[in-house]
């Protein structure tokens, strides 16, 4: 089971995908879990998700994981399947929640960055971490 969810080819295209995902969530992610690239930190951004947004403390704690520790997992290749899943889930909420009445337009505060997160995403769900991952590597040894 654990080698299934780790299982991927060598495609240079979904490790891409997989780096590029990674890198455009990190700084989102780093600004709500360390408050770098002038966020709030943890306790700013979990204020704010459970008071002003209404997110349930637990859906908030895995929304700051899902972008902070899913992009770590996406440019190394860790879990890649899970993480490339928890920014999916995330980018969903975000849309529907905040970005949806804003239009398309992601200067206007539109939902453009998150239908790219869902085409970036959603092959690396499907086929996983591709080469140079860690993945490969554990599942690999898993394999003999």
């Amino acid at each position: 089971m654990f080698y299934k969810l780790l299982a991927t080819n060598k495609d240079i295209t979904l490790t891409i995908l997989r780096v590029t995902l990674g890198v455009v969530m990190f700084p989102h992610g780093a600004q709500k879990a360390l408050g770098l690239f002038g966020g709030y930190g943890f306790e700013g951004t979990m204020g704010w998700l459970t008071g002003q947004m209404g997110v349930p403390y637990f859906f908030a704690l895995l929304a700051i994981a899902a972008e902070f520790l899913g992009a770590l997992g996406l440019i190394f290749g860790l879990l890649t399947r899970v993480a490339a899943f928890g920014v999916f889930c995330t980018m969903v909420v975000a849309l529907v929640l905040v970005h949806l009445p804003n239009g398309f337009f992601a200067d206007k505060g539109g939902f453009e960055f998150q239908i790219l997160t869902f085409g970036l995403a959603i092959p690396l769900i499907l086929k996983g971490a591709g080469s140079f991952s860690l993945d490969d590597t554990i599942a690999h040894k898993l394999e003999k």
